[in-house]
């Protein structure tokens, strides 16, 4: 695949600036140290050796902000994208190539899938191989990968992008223990909400509500093996990393980043715009816009943003 100054002005924000060589094309994206000529790197801003970077790279494209083009860009003949987020742009055309090298057929539903009749799918949304789906709806433009489990009683959003061995709307992990000392299962009979957007990685659980229902808000993402207990809810634009543990009941709200192997006791509420740190172990409410760590986690700072 070859691009141009044409395609990285489709691909980049408006407000971009564009100096040196224009006629040239690019032929691939590196890091900026790995880069060779012919191909798009980026540099982070304020960094203290930068200048020492954009003189030693060999890409034939580099994406920086302003700061570091001032900084003396050196004789190679290259072409420069000024923005105001560099990583921005340099994730764009990740995104540009890989969509242009790994286009999926539209509305594909693989031979092996098993699907419910009662199953209401929308608009180009492909099902990847031995997955099974319950009596559940799925909006538009959602991918669902191999070996992918979506119970009864699931409703999936728009764009949703699930990965391979996801499992979303089985019972839930709850149990009464009798006076003799015998434990019996509790019913499940709520379901699952998952808004537009959202992104899911492999081996992430979900269980559906007891009553009500368990919830994930727009433009989340959910990573590896993260365990998304009975009832519990998500905000918008939150991230939840790898092997994070969301007891029943628990909430977090929106914009939240959570660190990986977090483990949040139920029924704990997580403000929004707070973060957690690895291995964090919540036992209490954390408030808006605040960082905790540590087990048991405890406050460390304002998240100033």
């Amino acid at each position: 695949m070859l691009l141009d100054i044409a395609v990285l002005k489709e691909i980049f924000s408006v407000d971009c600036v564009y100096v040196g060589n224009k006629s040239l094309t690019f032929n691939g994206i590196n890091t900026v140290y790995d880069a060779v000529e012919g191909q798009i790197a980026w540099i982070k801003p304020n960094v203290k050796n930068n200048a020492e970077i954009l003189s030693n790279t060999n890409a034939s494209c580099i994406i920086c902000n302003e700061e570091t083009f001032n900084l003396g860009n050196s004789e190679k003949q290259r072409l420069y994208v000024i923005s105001k987020d560099p990583k921005l742009e340099y994730f764009k055309v990740l995104k540009h190539i890989r969509n242009s090298t790994n286009k999926k057929p539209l509305s594909a539903i693989h031979e092996t899938a098993i699907v419910d009749k009662n199953c209401i799918i929308g608009k180009n949304v492909t099902i990847g191989a031995y997955s099974v789906i319950g009596s559940c709806t799925i909006g538009d433009n959602t991918q669902i990968g191999e070996f992918v489990k979506i119970f009864d009683s699931v409703t999936i959003g728009a764009n949703v992008l699930i990965r391979e061995n996801v499992s979303i709307g089985g019972e839930g992990f709850g149990f009464y223990t009798h006076s003799d000392g015998t434990v019996e299962h509790i019913p499940h009979i709520g379901s699952v909400k998952i808004g537009n957007n959202v992104q899911i990685f492999p081996f992430a659980n979900i269980d559906r509500g007891t009553l009500g229902s368990t919830e994930i808000g727009n433009g989340s993402v959910i990573d590896h093996y993260v365990h998304v207990g009975h009832n519990s809810k998500i905000g918008e634009s939150t991230i939840v990393c790898a092997n994070s543990v969301l007891a029943g009941g628990s909430k977090i709200n929106n914009r939240c980043f959570i660190g990986v192997n977090t483990l949040l006791k139920e029924k704990c509420e997580i403000g929004s715009d707070s973060i957690t740190g690895i291995g964090a172990v919540v036992v209490k409410n954390i408030p808006d816009s605040e960082v905790w760590v540590g087990n048991p986690a405890k406050f460390l700072k304002k998240n100033e943003k």
